[in-house]
């Protein structure tokens, strides 16, 4: 709008815009008439000039539909990039779950409209999502529809809370738990086999407890008698039956998958259901967005369909708030026969938040020095799966003098001269023991190393003493020679495994290589193979971008980069800041997946302007 007024004067008009600025035009020496004419081309032309203001001014209004302006705004932070020159900034930008701006706080102004939620970090730490490159999040079910005997110290007790754990379910056709790993010590005390301990509590339904690796199951004479397994059953390939001495007879603990599985599947419930999957992953999810668990990567480790019908029916209803990668469990017993199902399980399980791309196979177990494969179908096996477009992910563990990493790589390696080299990404797990000379092997093929950095603090290996050392646990090695090793959790693997799987935990044993529980600073010195301690920079980029790169996600998360996912977490301490032996104690205040908000901590105060 504006007006026109005439001061009564010859020296011209006054006109005002709405805005209240006043522009005065003089028209001297010119008749009443030749003024007015001259008055109304200015009318028209001053319509053009302040219709232009007007359109600038809903130009702005409209600003709020503009690329320009963010759902989300950082600012005032310390932002750790992870970029290729790991830079830091104070402000990143969020819109359509997608990074748009990276730098200050000057420059993020602009990208700020009336509904842009603004976030003051108040000079907390932002960093990319953690990306846990080893959690079995399915095994969480156990702990939700299993009975646990990790909280019980003796036999008594372990056998009073079976008895309960029975009584309130008297329906029920088959029992399954988790621990008792000191059942060869309990049974030699008592001076009863394993299985007899279990027959005192439950002689009438087969009961099967797993221990907290995984990788032996202590059973009843039920469960015995229900798979058939006797004296004269043979131990399976890769799998050990544990057998009395005198007599030969099932002891009622078996070692390794292909063992375990000979009495699992002819349980009455085998698996669990679609529902109990569904129900675990969201409450595995809520674990992970507190842990600041952003992407994963899932090796299952027995034929499950229900778990998979699990993803495909979360993902289809828009429930998963972390991005899955999973593996399928090759069976050591059927090598190379079992390539089309595979291939049909993965054209078949293929989704938005997660898809099938790996196969996961068991080099060795634990405990015995064994390898699960004859090496011959080993090589072959790996070599159909390379060519038909796999990444295979192998367990190895090994032990002193034992090194069935080795074997892998040369099965790799055997993939790649029948197939030719391509970007496989192949990894390899654990690698508790792995020979010195053959870290540089893992460049030369590609393969990418998967170690769980919080168990570098364990007293597993305490009596290896001098040189030895170096063929433990590597973690700067592969650093060194430049190879994209990724850290991990192997949840629920161990005892501790609700600690292990805090990502900020293997951050700082992956530093110190000490116990996180009673290491202070003073204790620094005390690591016995200081030259696989990894700086905190390289532990970083092991949790995010490495762990992009290992599922062919590099592109789009792992570094806080304009375009890629907003995958972020904000910690209440700059890492960098603090004594390394204290970075398992940082909280995480703040998760967010692909822009959305999952976790927020009741102590982060970083609220909106």
């Amino acid at each position: 709008m504006y007006a026109i007024e005439d001061n009564g004067k010859q020296d011209g008009f006054h006109f005002y815009q709405e805005t209240g600025k006043t522009y005065k035009i003089q028209l001297k020496g010119f008749t009443s008439m030749k003024k007015y004419i001259i008055l109304l081309l200015l009318i028209a032309l001053c319509s053009l000039v302040f219709s232009g203001c007007a359109t600038e001014k809903n130009s702005n209004k409209s600003k709020e539909n503009s690329n320009e302006v963010a759902d989300l705004i950082f600012k005032n932070g310390d932002v750790y990039t992870v970029n290729k020159n790991r830079s830091w900034a104070n402000a990143v930008a969020v819109k359509d779950g997608k990074i748009v701006y990276v730098g200050n706080n000057k420059g993020v102004a602009s990208f700020k409209g009336t509904r842009t939620r603004v976030i003051d970090l108040k000079g907390k730490m932002l960093m990319p999502g953690f990306i846990d490159s080893h959690n079995h999040a399915y095994l969480m079910a156990e702990s939700l529809f299993w009975l646990s005997l990790n909280p019980y110290s003796t036999v008594e007790k372990r056998q009073q809370a079976i008895k309960d754990y029975v009584k309130k379910h008297p329906n029920m056709k088959q029992l399954r738990g988790v621990g008792w790993d000191e059942i060869n010590r309990d049974s030699k005390s008592r001076g009863l086999a394993p299985k007899e301990l279990l027959d005192q509590v439950v002689p009438d339904i087969p009961a099967v407890f797993i221990a907290n690796s995984h990788h032996s199951i202590l059973v009843n004479s039920k469960a015995l008698e229900m798979a058939g397994i006797d004296k004269n059953t043979p131990d399976p390939q890769g799998g050990t039956i544990e057998r009395d001495p005198k007599t030969g007879e099932p002891t009622g603990i078996l070692h390794e998958f292909s063992a375990e599985n000979l009495v699992i599947k002819a349980l009455p419930q085998p698996d669990f259901t679609v529902e109990q999957f569904k129900k675990t992953l969201l409450s595995w999810q809520k674990t992970a967005a507190e842990d600041g668990i952003t992407s994963v990567f899932v090796p299952v480790h027995y034929p499950t369909e229900n778990l998979l019908k699990a993803f495909k029916e979360l993902d289809h209803s828009g429930k998963l708030t972390v991005r899955y990668d999973l593996g399928l469990w090759a069976d050591e017993n059927k090598g190379t026969e079992q390539i089309d199902q595979l291939k049909k399980l993965r054209d078949q399980y293929q989704g938005k938040l997660y898809k099938i791309d790996s196969i996961k196979i068991f080099a060795d177990g634990v405990g015995e020095n064994k390898l699960v494969w004859n090496q011959n179908v080993l090589e072959k096996t790996v070599a159909a799966l390379d060519k038909e477009g796999f990444r295979i992910y192998v367990h190895a563990i090994g032990n002193q003098g034992f090194y069935p990493s080795h074997n892998v790589l040369n099965a790799f390696e055997y993939a790649a001269k029948v197939n030719g080299e391509r970007d496989s990404r192949h990894v390899i797990t654990h690698l508790d023991w792995v020979k010195e000379e053959d870290v540089p092997r893992f460049k030369d093929l590609g393969v990418i190393p998967a170690p769980q950095p919080a168990w570098f603090g364990k007293d597993w290996y305490d009596h290896i003493k001098g040189e030895k050392l170096k063929e433990v646990n590597h973690m700067n090695s592969y650093f060194k020679a430049e190879i994209p090793v990724v850290s991990s959790s192997d949840f629920p693997s161990t005892n501790t495994f609700k600690r292990d799987m805090y990502p900020l935990t293997g951050l700082e044993v992956g530093i110190t290589r000490l116990d996180p529980d009673h290491t202070t600073e003073a204790d620094l010195n005390k690591v016995e193979w200081p030259k696989e301690k990894a700086s905190l920079q390289d532990m970083i980029a092991s949790y995010t971008i490495n762990g992009a790169h290992l599922i062919f996600q590099e592109n789009e998360r792992g570094s806080i980069e304009v375009g890629k996912k907003a995958d972020l977490v904000v910690l209440d301490k700059n890492l960098f800041k603090i004594p390394v032996t204290t970075i398992g104690e940082v909280k995480v205040l703040l998760t967010m997946f692909e822009g959305k908000e999952v976790f927020q901590h009741p102590a982060f105060t970083g609220m909106p302007n």
